[in-house]
């Protein structure tokens, strides 16, 4: 579930119409599971995801930044929407805006926003109007940092180095 949990983040991520996202193997980094994510051979993303409580949760790494994705299938949503929330790590808090599908939201984290905070926090309140949620951090210094790792080396080597052999897509 875990591993099909990667591929929808980066399905979920960009709204925009897309080909058919293809995920390469994973990496396990305490709680959370890195993936590669490649859209008709081209690299695209790193993400890192995990469940807990119910809820799928999930980063994704892409040029546009970092992105936090959140689902559950008890949530009714209405897609398209953008409701506000805040994000409250390490006693720093920003409003943001989670961008709704029918079950689930993508919440752009602006550089330099909580980024350090995330990588310090046990956990990250997202408030909405309706509730709290607690997004669980643990063992999320690593993971941030091999996302981060994962994204650079795939971004470089996206560039054709040599066109008759296939990239490394390990995260």
């Amino acid at each position: 579930m875990r591993t099909s949990f990667a591929f929808s983040l980066a399905v979920a991520l960009a709204s925009s119409p897309l080909a058919h996202a293809q995920s390469d193997p994973t990496v396990k980094v305490g709680p959370w599971t890195i993936a590669t994510v490649y859209k008709a051979d081209k690299f695209d993303s790193c993400t890192m995801g995990r469940e807990a409580d119910g809820l799928e949760i999930g980063f994704a790494r892409t040029r546009d930044g970092l992105a936090l994705m959140l689902d559950s299938p008890k949530w009714k949503l209405e897609r398209g929407k953008a409701y506000p929330v805040r994000l409250v790590a390490g006693g720093q808090s920003i409003d943001a805006k989670a961008l709704a599908d029918a079950k689930s939201v993508t919440i752009p984290l602006e550089e330099g926003t909580l980024g350090g905070r995330l990588r310090m926090s046990s956990v990250l309140q997202v408030q909405g109007e309706g509730a709290t949620l607690r997004v669980p951090l643990d063992g999320s210094t690593a993971a941030l940092n091999r996302l981060d790792a994962c994204f650079q080396k795939n971004s470089r080597e996206s560039a054709a180095t040599n066109p008759f052999v296939a990239p490394s897509r390990k995260p």
